[in-house]
């Protein structure tokens, strides 16, 4: 369960932050006119057949707004175990491991019987075939994050087009799941009337996790679509604060904020827009995070901050601690990141309820490194 971490008043002070969650003043007409847009074209899952050379590995992909082609690769349970539940998993800023290495480790997860698709935002390797390499500066200097940042258009940055990526992920999971609009064939447990719908994401994936989830929250036929959430150390939250002590992506973006003073308000209205803290009032549904007490990326209380801003009840919100994130600590830390990844398996377990799923990680949360008895853990 959530509970205050047993630390020092500095630590309490950090996982207890919370960011201003006052929308922009076009929030709501801005998202609406998104979603209008998402829902014009519905995507569907298909068999890659053409590689996208950036990244072989990917098994299947889809269309997203702009007419973008994502890669993706499904991997599905290896035991003969029928499908009850689909996950969508996002990465993070950095440039992610080859899809064939990163399904080895959701392969504990798909076993549960989840379809597990992970993708690739547009322009990272396995989804450049429309766009090339939008993860290498241009000419002008831009970073992924800032490509489109201070266009004209709120529309034109690439971050609310990277939150259709991930949506469109979750709708042809959905779809996908009840046959429709796809050439893949998941064995699917029948017994089964409405499947759910999972959503990960580390780092940027994690900021861009919480705004999907917030979107598609209630829009498609009353559902809320997403199920459960998963977010490790979550970025794209609290510009303001991270501005003070600018790293990772803030970086890229302060240094366009520094070349356009006289549009700054516009564009820290754009940055509000895409605030993971506030469409985090919007998601109710069980969550686990994982969470850094230092990081030289995301500031610790700007994650945790995105984290607190997720309205579930307190009993279906879990803090899983660890020492450094976006960094390869010591044993101890990659020992606590290891067994954050075998919980998720537990979490994302489609036959338990949460509750009961993480029951025997509470008093692991914050500390130790020895998984609950019968539970072994990789940690490579």
């Amino acid at each position: 369960m959530d509970r205050a971490p047993s630390t020092t008043p500095d630590f309490v002070r950090t996982f207890a932050h919370i960011g201003d969650p006052v929308p922009a003043s076009d929030h709501a007409p801005f998202w609406k006119r998104w979603f209008e847009s998402l829902v014009e074209h519905t995507p569907a899952l298909v068999r890659r057949t053409a590689p996208d050379p950036s990244d072989p590995g990917a098994t299947h992909e889809f269309d997203s707004i702009g007419g973008v082609n994502i890669g993706a690769r499904l991997v599905l349970p290896s035991n003969n175990t029928r499908v009850c539940a689909s996950l969508v998993t996002v990465h993070g800023d950095h440039t992610p491991d080859p899809l064939e290495i990163s399904a080895r480790r959701w392969q504990c997860v798909a076993d549960e019987g989840i379809a597990v698709l992970l993708i690739r935002l547009r322009g990272y390797p396995g989804s450049q075939r429309s766009t090339g390499d939008l993860t290498q500066s241009d000419d002008q200097g831009n970073a992924w994050i800032t490509r489109g940042f201070d266009a004209q258009k709120h529309e034109d940055w690439i971050v609310p087009q990277a939150v259709a990526d991930v949506c469109n992920a979750c709708r042809v999971m959905r779809n996908a799941l009840l046959h429709r609009d796809t050439d893949t064939d998941i064995q699917v447990d029948e017994s089964i009337d409405h499947p759910g719908v999972y959503l990960h994401g580390s780092s940027l994936g994690g900021g861009l996790a919480a705004i999907s989830a917030a979107q598609l929250i209630g829009k498609l036929r009353g559902e809320s679509i997403i199920d459960r959430l998963a977010i490790g150390t979550p970025s794209l939250g609290d510009w303001p604060r991270r501005f003070e002590q600018p790293r990772g992506t803030a970086v890229h973006l302060k240094r366009i904020l520094d070349k356009n003073p006289n549009r700054s308000d516009e564009l820290m209205a754009r940055l509000k827009l895409c605030d993971a803290i506030v469409h985090g009032r919007k998601v109710r549904i069980p969550t686990i995070g994982m969470l850094a007490r230092h990081d030289k990326v995301v500031a610790p209380e700007c994650a945790a901050a995105v984290f607190n801003s997720i309205d579930a009840d307190p009993g279906r919100k879990w803090r899983f601690l660890i020492e450094h994130g976006h960094h390869e600590g010591d044993t101890s830390n990659n020992r606590r990141i290891a067994l954050y990844r075998r919980a998720l398996c537990d979490f994302f377990d489609p036959h338990r309820a949460p509750m009961e799923a993480l029951k025997g990680w509470e008093s692991l949360m914050h500390e130790g490194v020895t998984p609950p008895k019968g539970i072994s853990i990789d940690t490579e």
